[in-house]
């Protein structure tokens, strides 16, 4: 195809929009909303994985050393949790540590006032990256010299497991159908754009129009459309989601089990699908309309 032709049915593409305001202004309406549904599922499930994955790191381990341990058994088995990369944070409680900590929990506290804290043993609360390596956990800690006994949280922590895996899965099909409905519902609404241009059509193809020269222009006239209307539903998804995040997360930090996916990570995938949705299926349903115009 020659530069002019090119540059003529781009001429041609930007024409029909401003020539049809109400219809091209309903079309970029029905795609941005479309597409801010979209959005606003795809951000709950990145939020839903997230707050999963983290659930997941929650449960501590609890390490309980022998009664006197010695320092060295100690920092053994703090350096053997610093080189592993299935832990995600540990922290070392001292017998008095966990005397007070007990106290606080009893109601009279007095009571223990005199409690000889050689009775009680050091501790290690444990994190890790990845549940499902729990055992995998113990079996290597659970062997090291001082080291009295690994507590797990084995039922919550395969429940935690189980369920990030069925957030992806309810994920991926809710994903299918809104994308689907979408594609329906926004090819319709381009149709319906085209079809009341078809008399237009139709005097093009009488007087000797190629098929491609008519098609193109509609199609580049949608990938527009979608265009614009992905854009639009970006910017209001990621004011919005700003504006809750800077409402919900105030005095969260990023690293807490309820935390909200930063808005920059937001923004970076929401914008990336509403190009993708927008731009093809506006180009796509108006090929697709635009087909049966040309058959006269």
């Amino acid at each position: 195809m020659r530069l002019s032709t090119i540059g003529n049915t781009l001429r041609e593409g930007l024409r029909s929009i401003v020539r049809h305001p109400l219809v091209t202004l309903a079309s970029i309406s029905t795609i941005a909303l479309m597409l801010i549904l979209l959005g606003a599922f795809d951000i709950f499930s990145l939020n839903a994985r997230q707050i999963m994955a983290q659930a997941g790191q929650q449960p501590p381990i609890e390490i309980t050393m022998e009664l006197g341990v010695s320092q060295e058994k100690l920092s053994a088995v703090s350096k053997a949790m610093d080189d592993n990369p299935l832990v995600l944070e540990h922290i070392l409680y001292t017998p008095q540590d966990n005397l007070e900590q007990f106290k606080e929990s009893m109601e009279n506290k007095e009571l223990f006032e005199d409690f000889p804290v050689t009775n009680i043993p050091h501790t290690f609360s444990v994190r890790l990256t990845d549940p499902e390596q729990s055992e995998s956990f113990r079996d290597q800690i659970g062997g090291m010299p001082g080291v009295r006994k690994v507590d797990l949280e084995l039922s919550v922590m395969r429940f935690l497991s189980q369920a990030i895996v069925w957030v992806n899965y309810a994920t991926l099909v809710a994903f299918i159908v809104l994308g689907v409905i979408a594609f329906i519902i926004i090819s319709n609404m381009v149709r319906v754009a085209v079809f009341a241009r078809g008399e237009e059509i139709s005097i093009m193809k009488y007087v000797g129009a190629t098929n491609s020269y008519i098609r193109v222009p509609y199609i580049i006239e949608g990938a527009l459309i979608g265009l614009v209307g992905a854009t639009l539903a970006w910017l209001l998804i990621y004011i919005g989601y700003n504006r809750l995040y800077d409402i919900l997360m105030a005095g969260i930090k990023p690293t807490d089990f309820l935390a909200m996916v930063a808005p920059e990570q937001i923004a970076r995938q929401i914008i990336l699908l509403n190009l993708l949705v927008g731009i093809g299926v506006g180009s796509l349903g108006s090929a697709i309309a635009v087909r049966r115009h040309i058959a006269v």
